[in-house]
């Protein structure tokens, strides 16, 4: 029987993940078993794809982004030296889906792979594999459940689960709006639920609601919406979801949390926010502050954002209102200078979000700024041509020419090693020795019992230790190689939180 191999490349294998990546069990999900048996799953975050399980006629099935497509190549061509017909697809592949057959793939899939997977596996085993498929936006109520059952809890920190696909807003710098769509799509209640409690019964305590915008209809958001048709479908939305909220709370262990990405808006919707804490016991949560000035607010076409000051009181109250907040800031807007950087990093300090991660400026296929500096690139010096931007891209095709991330624009306001400079000295000063004691000291960390302070202090810097070039974007965008300093220090600080929560779900091993 020939096999179905789905890989999710990366570009160095530290032997752990944080998160597991939702595409490869939903895929395996959609997998004729009948067919192909179960299929095997490789994640290149803990072991590098091997070949010589390949055999010709087999289908080997690879997700790549715009970070992880050299490696995702990589595996195409190991595949098919060894006779595999092999399909690409993932964000990258819709947004460039003449690429990936530039570099040898069989086909490309474009879109949601929950509904057409089970066809391309099916037309590659009878011999009529297409070059082209399109999986589309899939609804919700479509949307496939994972094969919870090939995964190893031991590997993994978090399991995700999704519940909403799109996201309304249309920010510059993010392509998630581009390739998913504006109108927000509800998971029917019943699949998350089932997944949920699936993974309760595996150990997992605390999971991932691995949603761009777990919030894409507060009333903030709704007023702010011009267009009455779309007010009127985001109140539906926001109806529909505070239903699905006590629906969870009744069917899924109270000591299930959970961890997700939101936007500041919800500090102005009491009741959604109520529902996100004591009905999805959401513990964290990611809140993109991109930046702390109306300049750059402007620039990330998210002028919606509480600013300055109002931004620091937002932070503090989400926390104080039960929520851990993980800050988000971009590096290298258009805007920014030496002196916005710096005032970034008091602002931060000053919020005292209990993480904070601080990315450098990247224009990410897909995104509205790359369509217009690619545009600006080509017509720059034409007659009459206004551009649109003042950040240039510095070469074609970067993605497929590692390097710092810093090494794709040159900034009209910030030179290279400034940003380089500014951006490390945020990381420094946020998880300084002094920074973190003296977040343990107030804010939410002063009523911490000192087992939580302790886990607090190693997650912290750990997270610093891994995180500070990219992000917690994905694991497989790494670059970096990991030392047995910070996997050690990894170790100890899950162990530690482990011990803290007494959740079996922290069963992670670094190898």
């Amino acid at each position: 029987m020939p096999k179905v191999f789905l890989v999710n490349p990366s570009n160095v294998t530290p032997g752990y993940s944080f998160i597991t990546p939702r595409w490869l069990f939903v895929l395996a999900g959609a997998t004729p078993v009948e067919l192909a048996g179960d299929p095997i799953l490789t994640d290149e975050s803990l072991q590098r794809f091997d070949p010589n399980q390949v055999s010709p006629g087999d289908v080997v099935g690879i997700g790549i982004s715009s970070g992880n497509c050299l490696p995702g190549y990589r595996v195409l061509t190991q595949a098919k030296e060894r006779g595999a017909k092999v399909v690409v697809g993932g964000i990258h592949a819709t947004i460039f889906p003449e690429e990936p057959l530039r570099m040898g793939a069989d086909s490309v899939v474009t879109g949601n792979g929950d509904l057409i997977w089970r066809k391309v596996v099916e037309d590659a085993l009878a011999g009529r594999l297409q070059q082209r498929y399109d999986g589309g936006r899939v609804p919700g109520e479509s949307m496939a459940k994972a094969r919870w059952d090939l995964l190893d809890p031991a590997k993994y920190m978090m399991a995700s689960i999704q519940t909403v696909a799109g996201c309304p807003e249309n920010c510059s710098f993010c392509s998630v709006w581009v390739t998913d769509g504006r109108k927000p799509r509800q998971r029917l209640a019943e699949k998350v639920i089932e997944e949920a409690n699936e993974l309760y019964r595996m150990g997992f305590r605390y999971i991932v609601f691995a949603d761009d915008n777990f919030n894409p209809a507060t009333l903030a958001r709704i007023a702010r919406e011009p267009s009455l048709q779309v007010r009127q479908s985001l109140e539906a939305i926001r109806d529909e979801r505070l239903r699905f909220f006590e629906q969870y709370h009744r069917s899924v262990p109270d000591n299930l949390y959970a961890f997700t990405q939101m936007t500041a808006e919800i500090v102005d919707d009491e009741e959604y926010l109520r529902g996100m804490r004591d009905h999805m016991r959401i513990r964290t949560a990611l809140v993109g502050v991109e930046s702390f000035d109306e300049q750059g607010l402007e620039a990330a076409n998210k002028q919606w954002n509480p600013c300055g000051q109002e931004m620091v009181r937002t932070i503090q109250t989400i926390q104080e209102r039960g929520i851990l907040v993980l800050a988000s800031y971009i590096c290298g807007l258009e805007s920014d200078s030496v002196n916005s950087l710096r005032v970034m990093r008091r602002h931060a300090l000053e919020s005292g979000a209990v993480l904070a991660q601080f990315t450098v400026y990247y224009p990410l296929p897909g995104t509205k700024d790359y369509h217009e500096m690619v545009r600006d690139r080509a017509q720059i010096g034409q007659p009459g041509y206004v551009p649109k931007h003042k950040t240039r891209i510095t070469q074609d095709q970067f993605w497929l020419h590692p390097g710092q991330r810093a090494d794709v624009v040159a900034l009209a306001g910030l030179s290279k090693a400034e940003l380089l400079r500014e951006h490390a000295a945020c990381w420094k000063a946020y998880y300084s020795l002094p920074a973190i004691l003296g977040r343990m000291r107030k804010g939410v960390g002063k009523s911490w019992p000192a087992a939580g302070k302790l886990a607090y202090l190693f997650v912290s810097l750990a997270f610093c230790r891994v995180y500070a070039e990219h992000g917690v974007s994905a694991d497989s965008v790494q670059r970096g190689k990991m030392n047995m300093a910070t996997k050690l220090l990894i170790q100890t600080g899950v162990g530690v939180y482990s011990f803290f929560f007494r959740r079996k779900a922290f069963r992670f091993r670094v190898t």
